[in-house]
């Protein structure tokens, strides 16, 4: 769901680019509180496991593909502090390095998916907690349901930014956009959900304590017994790998959700070039790194590198939020005022 430039007029893309920073901030300074020792690692992790699986765009209808957006995931594993920083990093990377979303569109993106996408999920996933178990199956559950609403707003929130930027004189009404969007994107919310349910359970089984949506005592308290930490980010790195750098040959070429949706009331030819009507994407303008090296998850001057690109974005993304979140938990160490020791007698 990343919007190219020229979808969405200078004026607001800039007004959503300044609201987008100043919220980021905001999150920066809550996620000191939140970054321990596991939890900023497991932060990276999450970053470069959610790059990776947006590699892989899985058919919702004829035509039409899907992948993840990340906001519910990120905020059942690390919280939504540092969530909406994970999808942030992630839509950085994509746009500087990979020409995917455009740079004057960042602060949409950002907007969409990262902080209304993460909001929502978290919300909802709080909301359920209070009635499910708080248990490996009743966080995944949680965050099926969660996952679905994410998915669904965010693609509302690009409706709304069109209707208050988008300068296209369209045969269709806001209405139908919206309903479109939101049709084809609770699909897609199914798809993410099912990704997001298997991920937390998975981690709910194996290690507990790195689930923030089970936060309290099994946050604070490391599991005993279980996977020690840099062996459990390792391995969910290498997961990561895998999936960016060999099952992203297998993802569909489909337009996604929104490029669809854009695309309607046009014609278009075998290419995906239009040729002829009236439609929201023929204000879609070049990216402006599109001839760069990454761009377009492949390899200037290498042929069929889908794979190796992901692997450098996977490892990019894991360095940049692991520096990050790293330099965000070192700054709450410094902070926090000096422990003294306290004799305690023992009982008789």
């Amino acid at each position: 769901m990343h919007i190219s430039n020229g979808i969405i007029g200078g004026p607001v893309s800039l007004a959503y680019g300044v609201v987008a920073v100043g919220l980021l901030v905001l999150c920066l300074g809550r996620a000191r509180q939140d970054l321990n020792d596991r939890l900023a690692p497991m932060a990276g992790l999450v970053a470069a496991f959610i790059f990776a699986v947006q590699m892989l765009n899985f058919p919702v209808l004829p035509g039409v593909s899907g992948h993840l957006l990340g906001g519910a995931l990120a905020a059942a594993l690390v919280g939504p502090w540092v969530g909406a920083l994970c999808v942030s990093v992630v839509l950085i990377v994509q746009a500087l390095v990979f020409a995917d979303g455009g740079i004057s569109a960042l602060g949409l993106n950002i907007s969409n998916m990262a902080l209304l996408g993460t909001a929502v999920g978290y919300l909802v996933l709080v909301g359920l907690l209070k009635l499910l178990p708080r248990t490996a199956a009743g966080v995944g559950f949680a965050v099926f349901l969660a996952s679905i609403a994410s998915v669904v707003l965010a693609s509302q929130g690009f409706v709304l930014q069109f209707v208050l930027g988008g300068e296209v004189p369209l045969t269709i009404g806001y209405g139908q956009i919206s309903a479109t969007m939101a049709g084809v994107h609770a699909l897609i919310g199914i798809g993410e959900g099912l990704i997001a349910a298997v991920t937390v359970t998975t981690v709910a089984k194996v290690r507990p304590d790195l689930v923030y949506a089970l936060r309290g005592a099994r946050l604070d308290r490391p599991a005993t017994g279980g996977v020690p930490t840099k062996v459990f980010v390792l391995g969910g790195l290498a997961v990561a790998a895998v999936l960016a750098g060999g099952a992203s040959y297998l993802a569909s070429g489909s337009p996604d959700g929104l490029d669809a949706t854009t695309l309607e009331g046009c014609t278009v030819d075998a290419d995906g070039a239009i040729t002829g009507g009236s439609c929201i994407a023929q204000r879609a303008a070049d990216h402006e790194l599109g001839g760069s090296f990454l761009a377009d998850y492949g390899i200037k001057g290498i042929d069929n590198a889908t794979g190796l690109a992901g692997l450098i974005g996977v490892a990019l993304t894991f360095a940049i939020g692991l520096a990050i979140f790293w330099t965000v938990r070192r700054r709450r160490a410094a902070a926090a005022p000096e422990q003294v020791p306290v004799a305690v007698s023992a009982e008789k």
